[in-house]
This record gives structure tokens, sequence and C-alpha cells, in this order.
């Protein structure tokens, strides 16, 4: 059948028979009470055959064909095999940023070896590793520059990292089997075929969409496999309301405007662009037992519009003035997602080639709920909700781990809350918490999950994300982060391995953390005096320690925590990361009920689905931290995730300034406590072991974030008080 120019009326249902179809573009659907539904082994891919095309070979092994002059190819398959775009450095390891990266991949020493690298790409991540960015070459210059266009895929424009980055889509690079090249201008494909593979079997992607529901009330679509479609890195450019995010409004599966609609046991794999995306003024829309992976961007996005949005701000540094601000709590009119719902879904291996991803988006939308899904092996969060609008969110049941592989500062659970009471002139800290809740106007729930995230935290809500109840969650690796932000509880919570991270909090912040079982002191940077409304009633793991005992090494550092205990709980971990104590008595009564299932229900998809590593996650740390007195300031090394997420650090690098005498040499050139020093007369400082022993000249320090340059002449410009680091 010929699905190109197919149109469905109201009340129709299409049944697609076994075997693989092709689109060249997506299927729109504007009807009511459709059901589209595939016979077991039906597939839908987004390409176009080469079947037709005359192959011949130019040069030791490589063949070359001409397509249409109306025809854009993003990617080839040759039989079951997909090629890989000619790329320097050659891809090595999965377990590598970008599967290998080469810092000299826009030198002018090796562009030089390229006649004409037009046409092709630079990927680089993010100077730092807050996702990446994409460009397009359009040229050379003389001296051996790249001329570039692109870069929008990320909202927080500082540039490409050093480091990581590599070419795509060279002619030159093409010297291995397995890979092509797609030359633009002359419309032709080269490729060095690998042995045994037939050309005529070619086919090339062309399309980033199969259906596109615009408008459309209760139509379902279930049991199909959607396969092999186009990248759409970059259309990747919208903004997302001060949050890190860009993305592109499309995918394998769009849904705008839509209501009632359900997309039920389906497979999305090989998908260039994300694969199910709900946009604008969608209500109760379900994506239910599909198993989702190597997805170039994300997995499931839920993106309201901007229009739905009160005082809608866009990039991270925009504030408005406290008398500019709308008042008036909640949306602006309902041109946002809402009652919806991703459930028992396997989501794997998204981001492929977008580095700003996640397993599933939520922003500008109410109530979604994230149920029973497992979500895993991805270069950043699993599941990510980009600001406070509006709230209502139930994240419960999910595995979620093997996270932030590819970029950093971020958690398996991640959010911002960049809202309208965030930074706003005019605006007391101590007031703050008075206009919190004015975009995020219900609360969001994530409760009775498993995370693990080893290069970050496992739960981490960062700046401004408010009004969270985060309980009965199991968090294997990175435990808990809460950035500045109002009314988060946190509750029977257990952290094994680490604790919870209290990062530069407002005062009045309402936040309670009580009943939780730790397994480290907690980590404060930056707190006020008092933390909150309560801090109490937790459990300190301190191997050794038979029964109760005050919880000193809390209390310590909280001001509170006058009931908290410490002792040996006897804390174990099955096979299944299944949490067992020893008693279920107090002071463990608030885990009797803890949960020991976790992840994805449907069986066919359970079985198959990845589980996070148990073995080590009840390891001992022995980081120490060195504190050194130099200038006559009190300085460290920036050596934890905790530290680079507050200070806006790209890594481990730079020096923290701890105290600064107001007599010290240290004070006169205008450092002050909380300053990160990054560089010393213009050279950069990795750490304080590359400090001089002369006071410098000048000295390049981040400040909230922000660069500020210190000479000894702009002293009393330089001394500026800051609440946050």
């Amino acid at each position: 059948m010929n699905y190109h120019n197919l149109r469905l009326s109201d009340g129709d249902e299409l049944l697609i028979p076994a075997g693989t179809h092709t689109l060249t573009e997506p299927i729109r659907i504007t009807a009511s009470n459709v059901i589209i539904r595939g016979e077991d082994g039906a597939q839908l891919h987004a390409v176009k055959p080469l079947s037709d095309c005359l192959w011949h070979e130019v040069d030791n092994g490589i063949f070359c064909t001409k397509i249409d002059a109306d025809t854009k190819a993003d990617a080839l398959y040759v039989g079951d095999r997909k090629y890989r775009m000619a790329r320097y450095p050659k891809f090595a390891s999965d377990d590598l940023i970008f599967g290998g990266y080469a810092a000299d991949c826009t030198e002018p020493s090796k562009t030089a070896q390229w006649n004409d690298p037009s046409g092709g790409y630079i990927h680089a991540m993010h100077r730092h590793m807050w996702g990446g960015y994409s460009y397009r070459i359009t040229g050379k210059q003389e001296n051996g520059a790249l001329s570039l266009i692109g870069g929008w895929q990320n909202n927080r424009q500082m540039g490409m990292h050093d480091e990581y980055r590599y070419a795509e889509n060279i002619f030159e690079e093409l010297t291995e089997p397995g890979e092509w090249f797609y030359d633009e201008k002359r419309q032709r494909i080269y490729v060095i075929p690998c042995p045994g593979d037939d050309l005529t079997s070619a086919e090339i992607a062309v399309s980033h969409g199969f259906f596109v529901l615009d408008g459309a009330q209760n139509v379902r679509i279930e049991n199909l496999t959607f396969s092999r479609s186009s990248r759409t890195f970059m259309q990747t450019r919208e903004p997302l309301l001060r949050s890190d995010w860009t993305i592109f409004r499309g995918g394998a599966v769009l849904l705008r405007d839509s209501r009632g609609c359900v997309i039920d046991r389906c497979t999305f794999s090989d998908i260039g662009s994300n694969a199910v995306f709900v946009s604008g003024s969608c209500e109760d829309i379900a994506i239910t037992r599909c198993h989702i992976r190597d997805i170039g961007a994300s997995g499931v996005c839920f993106v309201g519009k901007p229009e739905s949005v009160r005082n809608p701000l866009f990039e991270y540094n925009q504030t408005l003035p406290f008398s500019a601000l709308d008042l008036t709590p909640g949306p602006k009119s309902d041109r946002y997602v809402r009652h919806c719902r991703v459930e028992d879904c396997l989501i794997s291996h998204t981001g492929t080639v977008e580095k700003q991803s996640a397993g599933v988006q939520i922003s500008m939308a109410s109530a979604i709920t994230v149920r029973n899904c497992t979500v895993c092996h991805m270069p950043r969060a699993g599941i990510n909700i980009s600001e406070g609008n509006f709230g209502g969110h139930l994240i419960e049941g999910c595995d979620v781990f093997d996270t932030v592989r590819e970029t950093g500062d971020h958690g398996s659970f991640n959010s911002w809350g960049r809202d309208r009471f965030w930074h706003v002139p005019g605006l007391a800290d101590e007031d703050a918490h008075r206009y919190a809740l004015l975009d995020c106007t219900e609360q969001t729930v994530i409760r009775r999950n498993r995370f693990r995230c080893d290069h970050g935290w496992d739960i981490d809500l960062d700046d401004g994300s408010s009004h969270y109840l985060i309980e009965q969650n199991l968090c294997l690796s990175g435990g808990i982060k809460l950035r500045e932000g109002f009314f988060r509880c946190v509750r029977k919570n257990i952290t094994v391995g680490n604790t919870v991270h209290f990062h530069v909090w407002y005062p009045n912040s309402g936040d309670t953390v009580t009943d939780n079982l730790v397994f480290t002191p907690w980590a404060p940077i930056g707190m006020p005096q008092t933390w909150g409304e309560t801090v109490n009633h937790n459990i300190l793991h301190t191997a050794g320690i038979p029964s109760a005992m005050p919880a000193d090494p809390l209390s310590s550092l909280s001001g509170q925590d006058t009931d908290s205990v410490m002792l040996d709980t006897g804390i174990a971990l099955d096979e299944q990361g299944t949490v067992m104590l020893h008693s279920a008595s107090a002071p463990f009564s608030q885990f009797f009920d803890f949960p020991r299932t976790f992840g994805v229900r449907y069986a066919p998809l359970r079985t198959i689905a990845d589980v996070p590593n148990i073995t080590d996650c009840l390891k001992d740390s022995d980081s120490q931290t060195q504190i050194i007195s130099h200038w006559g300031a009190s300085l460290k090394n920036i050596d934890t995730d905790g530290e680079m997420s507050v200070y806006g650090t790209a890594g481990h690098t730079g020096v923290l300034v701890l105290e600064v005498p107001p007599d010290s040499a240290s004070a006169q050139i205008g450092l002050c406590a909380n300053d990160v020093i990054t560089a010393i007369d213009g050279i950069s400082v990795a750490g304080i072991d590359r400090l001089p022993k002369h006071f410098p000249t000048s000295l390049t320090v981040l400040r909230r974030q922000t660069t500020v340059n210190l000479t000894r002449t702009d002293t009393n410009e330089s001394k500026v008080a800051c609440r946050h680091p």
C-alpha cells in the first residue's frame, strides 16, 4: 500500500500489514476516533531506497552514485547495516564522549588536509559540559580556520569545549569499510562498502517524522515499529525559558494541540530526532508499553508554548524588575501540555546525537505522569523538568540509572525553577518565598523510584526548583541535591553511600528534610544560618555503632537534627536492588513500606530491561579536602561535583576562596569569599598546586557564575558582597 498520500477521516481504522513500509514524509492526521494498528512485524522506515541508482567505483574501493536533486541524505543503510558518516576522529567506543574526540579537528594543522570541508559538521560539548553544540561547515578561510554556522543547540552560550569535539561528513576521512560521505553540492553519495554488502539494497534517511497529529482527537497508534529517520540537530534552536535547553518541535510522532490520543506497544529504534514530541495545547496523551531506544535527541517530550506563561524570559541572565512582574498566579492561556502520561515504557540510549536531551523532557506543562518506566544509558538526565510552569507532575515507580554519561553537573532526575521569583531585581531574598508559587502552582511528587547517577546527583533540584515532595526513593550513588528553592519536602528516602546536598538556600525557604536514611553527613555549601523549616528525625548509617545515639555529625552542620540518630543499620541490598534492613521497628518504622519493585512492568519489556549495578553501592568514601592559606586568604580546590555545580566551573578546576580577611592582599585586589579563581595574569589555573608565590597583577574569577576581572587598580569596584556564590 502507498502511504505517502494517505488521508484518514473520522472513525477510520488502518491495519498496516507485517513487513517494512517506507515513507518519505510524515502522514498528517487531523481526524478523530482513528485507530492505526500494525500487524506483528509491521515496520515504518523514513527512507528512500537507492535500488535504481547506478554505483561505480571512483577510487580504491570508494563507490559513488548520484541521487535526485530534491533529496537530502542524512543516514545511509545497506541491508541491515547502518553505515557511519565519515568522521575525524574515528568512532572508538561507546564509553567515550562522542564515541571519540579530538581537539585538533578545528585546527588549521588538521583542516589543511581537507580540500573542501563545506557541508561537513563540527559537534562539540558545551564548555561547561552543559549539553552540546553542532555547527555546519560553510567553508575554509585562507588561514585554514573553518567557517561555521550553528551552535544554537544550547541556551547558555559559552562556547565549545576545548577538547571534546569531532568533525563529521569530511571526504578525506572516508577511509574504512562501513563509512560514507554525502556531497550535497553535487548530490552524490560516496561509500566504502563492507565485504559482502550489496549496494543495490542501500537506502537513505530522508525524513525525521512518520505521523503528525494536528488538532486530532482520540487517535490510537499501536503495535508499530518506527525506525530509520533523519537527524534534526541543526533545527534544535527554540529556547526554553531560562533553561539550558533549546528544542526542535518534532519527532517520529508529533502531537500538536491534540486530545485523548494513545501510543501503545510501539517500538522507536534508530530515530534521528526525538521519538515522541507532545507540543502546545495537548491534553490526555498517553505513551504506554513502548520501547524507545537509540534516539538522536530525546525519548518523550512534553513542551507547551511560551504564550501560556506570564512574564516569560528565555536566556539564563534575563531578568525583569519586580515592578514589571505580573503577580497573577498560574498560566496565562491554555497553550500548555496537561494531564499526559508516559507509563510502563523502556527508554534507553537517547541523545546519541544531541547531548542536551533526556529520556523524558517536561516544560511548560501541568500534571505529567511518568510511572513505572526504566530510563537508562544516556548522556544527560533521564528525566528533566525545565522550569516550574506549572507543576503537578508525578514521577513514580521508575528505575533511572547510567545517566550523565557525557555531560556534567546534572542528575538522573534534573530540574530547574527559574520562574518569576528567581533573580528579580528589587525583590529581597527574604521576601522571595511570597512569590515562589506564582508559576509552580501545584506540587510535583517524586516517590518510590530508584535512581543511580555516578557522574552527578541521583536527584538534582537545581536553580530555584520549588514545590516538590520527594519521598521513599532509593538513591544508589549521587544522593539528593537541593539548590535554592522553596517548599520542598524530602522524607523517607535512602541515599546509599551518600547524603543530602544543601546548596545556597534562601531564607524562609519552607523546606523540610525529615525521616531520611543517609550514609554520610550533610553536604552544605553557602547555606544561611537557619536551614528551612525543619531538618530532623533523620538516620545517619554509621558502621560499628550497634544502637542509636545522637547524630552529632548531622546536628553540628544543620543546627537542627535534635532527634536524629546515628547507628549501624545493617542495611543490605539484594541482587535486585531491594533494600533489606535488620528491623522494621523504630527508628526504621518509616521504611516498613519501602518500595521493592522499580521500572517497567510490561513483561516483554521487563525481561530485556537492564538494571543498575548494585554490587558497589555500599563502598566507603575516603575523599579529603585540603585547605591552604595563601595571599592571606583561605583557599581550596574545586574538587566535588557539588562545588562545580554551585560555582559554575568547567569541571573540577579552579581555586575556591573560602575566607578573605579585610586587611589581606587578597582583599586589596578585590577577592571575595566564594569567588573561584580561574586565571592568574591571563594564564588558566587548575588548582592550588599551580598558584605562584608572588601576588599577581590580575586575577580572573567566577562570581555568581559570572566572569569578573580583578586588577590592583580596581579594588573599590571589585568588592561586591554576594549571598550566592
